[in-house]
C-alpha cells in the first residue's frame, strides 16, 4: 500500500501562502509603470534629508569580505555569480551536482548567463532558446517547454536539479545549463538529446541591490520587474524578485498575463552550515496560438461525411443541421502555408480559449560541512500546477465545403468556401511533485591527485491531475437533434457503448474563413441553452482503457560517482553510476454521462487489472575524461546513457506476448577545447554519436497484411502489436564565448545534425524470414516493407544551425557609457518528414526552408539623481523576413515580424 509520507518542506509552507498574498489583481500596468517611476524619483529630494549612516570602517569592510569569501569558496554545491565574466561562466554544477570548473567537465554542458539573458532582451526560456546551440523550443503551440535538443524533443525541462513542467521566466533566472545528450546518471529520467536546468536567484551576501525595471514592447508589451537583495548580517541574505506582464500578439485573439513572486533565502547559522530557501508563486493566463493549419483542401478528392461528424453550428449565421450525406474536399494532410489561402494570423480558438498555469514551488538546501573533505547536503522541493485549459478538439484542417445544398435541401451559401472546425473542450489537470535528495561528498587530497567521490539518494514522487475534470461539448440530449441513447448502467459496457454515442454528437463550430474570426463569432465558450452541454469528454479526453481516479508514482534513485584530477591538474576523470526504480499505482474507473457533473466510478471488475501495479528498475552510467595538455588546449571524451523509466513498458508488440521495453539511449561526445589570448577566448568543439536501439514505432499495416502474416502464425502474431526502430544522431557543435577587451563580448555556436532510422522493424522481418524459411509467401508483406527502408531520416532535425551575438560599450569620450550590439540567428532548412505534397505525386522527403534572422541592440548607461540606470532597445528580426518553422508534417507555426523592446533599468 502507498503511503503519504510526512515531507521535509512541510514547515516551509506558510511561506507560499504569504507569496500567494502578492499575486493578486493587480492596478493596470501602465499605472504600476508610472506609480514606480514616480516613486524613484520622488525619493532623490527625500535622500538629502535623510541621515546617512557613517561610512564603514575600511578594515571592517575587508574583514567582512574576506569572511564571505570564505563562505562562498567553502561550498561544494553552489556556484558563486562571481565566476561569471561577461558572457562567460566558469563553473557549472551540473557535471556532478558539485561545482566543477567548466573546461574540466568531460560532460557536454553550454551556459546561458544573467548578463546574456538582459543583453538579448528575453523574458522566458523559449525566447532564450533560439540562442542556444541546441535546445530550441518547439515550434509547435500545443507543446510548449519542450526543447529541440540534437533533432530529438525533449519532454520536460529541469530547474535547480528538480524535474519542471511549467514556463520558466528570466525574472527569477540566474542562469540556464544546457546538458546536451544523455545524462541519466546526473538527473535519472531523460531523453536521449538532453535538457536545460534553470538555476534560480539566491540570497546574496556580496552586495545589496535595488533595481527594478520597466519594459514596453511591440504588441502592447507591458513589463515591470522588482529585484531586491538584502544582506541583513553577515547570517542572513534575502532575495525577492517580482514580475508583472501583459501583453498582446499580431496573431488574433493571442495574448498572455503573467505575475509572478520569487523568494530566496540563505541562512549561515554556522560558519560550516548554510540551508538556502527558495520559493514562488506564480499565475499565467493566456491565449494561445493554434500554429499552422492543415491542408484538407488541395486535393480533388470528395469526401462524403457520415454520422460521425456531429451536429454542425456555424456562429455567422446561426445555421445548425446535421453534416452527413454532406461533402467536403480532402487535401495532402500537410501544414497550409500559402498566406493568400489561410492567413498568418488566422486564430479560431477565440479570445476566451484560456490556458491557465497556476504554479507554486519550495525549495530547501541544507548544506553542512565536516571538517575540510566531508560535505553534505540534504534537498528538498515542493512543486504543485494547477492548468486549466480551453481547448478545441479535432481542430486546425482547412476543408473546402462541396455541398451545393443543405441536407433540408436549401440552398447552402457557403458552397465552395473553405472553413475550418472543432468541438470545444476544457481540461482541468496539473501536478504535485514532491522531492528529496541526500547528497555525500568526500574529497580526497594526495599529493598527485585530487578525488572527489559524490553519493546520492533521492526520491522523485509525481501525483498527476489526470483525475481532474475533463469537458467537452455535445449536443443536449434533450435536443432532437441528439442520436442515440446514454447508457447510465455502471459497467464497463455502457461506458464504451457511451463512448461511441458521445462521438456521435459532437457539438461542431465551423467557421468559414471568409466570414473571418472576430470575437463576436469566436468569443462564445458555451455550451448554446436547449443545443449543446458540457458532458464528461468521452469521445476525446476521457481515455478508452478509463479515466485515472488516482495515480502516484515513485522513482527512487541511488548514485555514487567520482571526479578526479592527476598530475598537477592536467587529467580530470568522471566515472558515475546510478540506479532509478519506477514505482506506480493507478486506479482507473468511467466518468458518469451526467451533463456539467463530474463523477468518476470505480467499477469493481472493470479495466482489469485495476488498480495496475508498476515497478521497474534501470541503471544508466557516465563516464569521461579530460586531458589538458597545457593552459590553452584539452581535449574530452564523454559516455554516458538515458532512459525513460516512467514511460514503462509500452504496447504490446508484433510477438504474442511481449511488450515495449523501456525507451535507453547512449552515446558518446569527443571535444576540444581552446583557451586563449589569456583566457579572454573560450572555444569548445564537439562530435556526438548518439543512438537509441528501441525507438518505438506503429506502422499500422492495413487488414490485409495482418491476416496474410496471421495467417501463417496464428499463435505467434499479434496483429495489433507494434515494433521497433534505432534512432542516431550525431554532428558537431562549436561554442565561442569571448570577452576581448573589458567592454566588448561576444557569443558564437553553431551545430550540424543528422538523425536517422535504422534497423528497421525487426520483428514484422523477422517474421518475414521465417514465412521464407516455410517456403511461404508474403508479397502483401514485402510490399509493405519496403515503405521502411533504411538509413532514412527522423523528423525534427535541424541540418545546420548559427548563432551570433556581441555588444561593445565606448568605455570613453563623449560617448562614455552608450553600447551596441546585436547578432543572427541562421537556420539551414530542417526535415520534416516524408509526404505527397501534390496528388498522385510520389511521395518525398518535405523540409521547412532555412532563414535569417538579425537582431540589434542599443542602450545607455548613466546615473540619473545619482542612480545607476540602464536604456536598452532591442529589435528582432530587423529585416521583417517572413518564415515558418515546422519540425514535423503537419505542427509547426509561422514567424513572428519584426519587433521592438524598450527597457529602462534602474538601481536605487
Amino acid at each position: 500500500m502507498l503511503c503519504r509520507p510526512l515531507h521535509p518542506l512541510s514547515a516551509a509552507f506558510p511561506l507560499i501562502n504569504m507569496l500567494r498574498s502578492y499575486v493578486r489583481p493587480r492596478p493596470s500596468l501602465p499605472l504600476i509603470f508610472t506609480a514606480t517611476a514616480l516613486g524613484l524619483f520622488a525619493l532623490a529630494p527625500a535622500r538629502a534629508q535623510i541621515a546617512l549612516p557613517p561610512k564603514p570602517d575600511a578594515n571592517a569592510t575587508e574583514a567582512a569580505a574576506a569572511k564571505n569569501a570564505e563562505a562562498v569558496k567553502l561550498s561544494v554545491f553552489t556556484v558563486s555569480e562571481q565566476q561569471d565574466l561577461g558572457y562567460e561562466s566558469m563553473q557549472t554544477t551540473s557535471g556532478m551536482r558539485t561545482v566543477q570548473d567548466l573546461k574540466n567537465v568531460a560532460n557536454s554542458i553550454s551556459i546561458i548567463n544573467a548578463q546574456f539573458i538582459e543583453d538579448i532582451g528575453a523574458t522566458n526560456l523559449d525566447e532564450m532558446s533560439k540562442w542556444f546551440v541546441t535546445g530550441e523550443a518547439n515550434p509547435d503551440p500545443a507543446l510548449p517547454n519542450k526543447g529541440i535538443f540534437r533533432g530529438i524533443v525533449n519532454n520536460y525541462a529541469v530547474r535547480n536539479g528538480w524535474i519542471w513542467y511549467s514556463p520558466m521566466e528570466s525574472y527569477a533566472t540566474e542562469r540556464v545549463e544546457i546538458l546536451r545528450g544523455p545524462n541519466a546518471f546526473l538527473y535519472g529520467e531523460a531523453d536521449l538529446g538532453g535538457a536545460n536546468n534553470q538555476i534560480t536567484k539566491r540570497g546574496l551576501f556580496t552586495r545589496n541591490l535595488n533595481r527594478v525595471k520597466l519594459m514596453i514592447g511591440s504588441n502592447e508589451l507591458h513589463r515591470a520587474e522588482l529585484d531586491l537583495n538584502r544582506r541583513l548580517n553577515d547570517k542572513v541574505a534575502v532575495r525577492i524578485a517580482a514580475v508583472q506582464q501583459k501583453n498582446e500578439s499580431w496573431v488574433h485573439h493571442v495574448r498572455r498575463e503573467f505575475r509572478g513572486i520569487y523568494g530566496a533565502v540563505t541562512y549561515r547559522p554556522f560558519r560550516r552550515t548554510t540551508i538556502s530557501l527558495m520559493a514562488e508563486h506564480a499565475k499565467s493566463t493566456g491565449v494561445n496560438a493554434q500554429g499552422l493549419f492543415i491542408d484538407g483542401y488541395s486535393f480533388n478528392t470528395v469526401t462524403t461525411l457520415t454520422n460521425t461528424a456531429g451536429y454542425v453550428y456555424v456562429p455567422a449565421s446561426g445555421t445548425f443541421f446535421r453534416a452527413n450525406t454532406m461533402r467536403r474536399s480532402a487535401g495532402s494532410n500537410l501544414t497550409a502555408i500559402d498566406p493568400t489561402i489561410v492567413p498568418k494570423d488566422l486564430q479560431v480558438t477565440g479570445p476566451n480559449g484560456t490556458a491557465k498555469n497556476y504554479y507554486d514551488s519550495v525549495t530547501l538546501d541544507a548544506e553542512h560541512h565536516i571538517g575540510e573533505n566531508l560535505h553534505l547536503m540534504l534537498s528538498g522541493n515542493f512543486y504543485q500546477q494547477k492548468l486549466d485549459t480551453w481547448g478545441a478538439a479535432a481542430a486546425r484542417t482547412i476543408y473546402r465545403d462541396l455541398s451545393p445544398t443543405l441536407p433540408g435541401g436549401a440552398i447552402n451559401p457557403n458552397f465552395n468556401q473553405l472553413y475550418t472546425e472543432y468541438f470545444r473542450t476544457r481540461n482541468i489537470n496539473g501536478n504535485i511533485v514532491r522531492d528529496v535528495r541526500l547528497s555525500a561528498v568526500y574529497d580526497l587530497k594526495l599529493s598527485w591527485m585530487q578525488q572527489q567521490f559524490v553519493f546520492n539518494a533521492q526520491q522523485h514522487q509525481d501525483n498527476p491531475g489526470a483525475m481532474r475534470p475533463k469537458w467537452g461539448e455535445y449536443v443536449d440530449p434533450s435536443n432532437p437533434n441528439f442520436v442515440g441513447s446514454i447508457n447510465t448502467a455502471g459497467t464497463q459496457a455502457a461506458f464504451t457503448a457511451n463512448r461511441a454515442t458521445f462521438t456521435n454528437n459532437r457539438f461542431i463550430r465551423r467557421y468559414y474563413l471568409r466570414d473571418g474570426d472576430g470575437g463576436s463569432i469566436t468569443g462564445d465558450l458555451g455550451p448554446i441553452p436547449g443545443v449543446s452541454a458540457w458532458f464528461p469528454d468521452f469521445s476525446n479526453l476521457v481515455p478508452a482503457g478509463g479515466n485515472q481516479i488516482s495515480r502516484r508514482f515513485y522513482t527512487p534513485s541511488l548514485g555514487a560517482g567520482a571526479s578526479g584530477s592527476y598530475f598537477n591538474n592536467r587529467l580530470f576523470t568522471l566515472v558515475g553510476l546510478r540506479q532509478d526504480a519506477f514505482k506506480m499505482k493507478t486506479t482507473v474507473g468511467a466518468p458518469r454521462p451526467i451533463a456539467n457533473t463530474w463523477v468518476n466510478d470505480n467499477i469493481p471488475g472493470a479495466f482489469a487489472p485495476n488498480p495496475s501495479f508498476v515497478n521497474y528498475k534501470l541503471s544508466g552510467s557516465n563516464y569521461g575524461v579530460v586531458y589538458r595538455l597545457n593552459d590553452m588546449f584539452a581535449v574530452s571524451y564523454n559516455r554516458a546513457q538515458s532512459f525513460r523509466i516512467s514511460l514503462g513498458e509500452g504496447s504490446n508488440l508484433y510477438t504474442v506476448g511481449s511488450r515495449q521495453s523501456i525507451p535507453t539511449g547512449e552515446g558518446s561526445d569527443m571535444s576540444a577545447r581552446f583557451t586563449l589570448l589569456g583566457g579572454r577566448l573560450e572555444a569548445n568543439l564537439t562530435r556526438y554519436d548518439n543512438y537509441q536501439p528501441n525507438a518505438r514505432i506503429s506502422p499500422a499495416p492495413v487488414v490485409a497484411i495482418r491476416d496474410e502474416v496471421a495467417a501463417i502464425f496464428p499463435t505467434t502474431f499479434n496483429p495489433t502489436g507494434t515494433d521497433y526502430q534505432k534512432l542516431t544522431t550525431s554532428g558537431y557543435e562549436l561554442e565561442l564565448i569571448a570577452n576581448l577587451t573589458r567592454t566588448w563580448r561576444l557569443s558564437l555556436n553553431a551545430s550540424t545534425n543528422e538523425l536517422v532510422t535504422e534497423d528497421r522493424l525487426p520483428l514484422l522481418k523477422s517474421f518475414q524470414s521465417e514465412a521464407r524459411a516455410l517456403n511461404r509467401a508474403t508479397p502483401l508483406l514485402d510490399t509493405f516493407l519496403l515503405n521502411f527502408p533504411e538509413g532514412v531520416p527522423n523528423a525534427g532535425y535541424t541540418k545546420t544551425r548559427f548563432n551570433v551575438f556581441t555588444r561593445y560599450e565606448f568605455p570613453r569620450g563623449a560617448l562614455k557609457g552608450v553600447y551596441i550590439g546585436g547578432g543572427a540567428n541562421w537556420r539551414d532548412r530542417t526535415f520534416r518528414g516524408n509526404g505527397t505534397p501534390v496528388q498522385g505525386s510520389p511521395v518525398q522527403a518535405l523540409w521547412s526552408p532555412s532563414y535569417t534572422l538579425i537582431s540589434v541592440l542599443a542602450g545607455y548607461r548613466t546615473k540619473i539623481l545619482n542612480r545607476p540606470t540602464t536604456f536598452a532597445l532591442n529589435v528582432d528580426n530587423v529585416q521583417d523576413t517572413d518564415y515558418y518553422v515546422s519540425a514535423t508534417l503537419n505542427t509547426g507555426s509561422w514567424g513572428a515580424p519584426r519587433s521592438f523592446r524598450f527597457s529602462t533599468s534602474i538601481d536605487f
